[in-house]
């Protein structure tokens, strides 16, 4: 069941940036880094991305992931996006759509 993310969620999120506990290591490759964890009582996995720009700020990647006429640009996977609506300031629904340009099975 989905909620509204609160501060304590927030403060959870960023816990989980550094403590690697109860993570999977899928992928390293130079300064990057993918893990994967199970969720309790879904079938999806937790994904966390750890990489490292030399020259662009935490703020900009920031910008960058959540500009959504902007990320038109950059994501050439990117089908589809539309935002189906805000729930408070923290808190929105999206839809994203994506190309899978992968070899294995899905």
């Amino acid at each position: 069941m989905a909620r509204i993310a609160d501060d304590s969620d927030f403060e959870a999120l960023k816990r989980l940036v550094d403590n690697h506990d109860g993570w999977t290591l899928e992928l390293s490759k130079s300064d990057t880094q993918v893990y994967t964890r199970p969720v309790a009582g879904c079938n999806f996995n937790m994904v966390k991305i750890h990489t490292e720009f030399a020259d662009v700020t935490a703020d900009i990647v920031f910008d960058v992931l959540h500009d959504p006429d902007y990320r038109k640009v950059w994501d050439s996977h990117m089908l589809a996006s539309e935002e189906i609506g805000i729930l408070n300031v923290n808190n929105d629904v999206g839809y994203y759509a994506s190309e899978y340009r992968g070899g294995g099975a899905v």
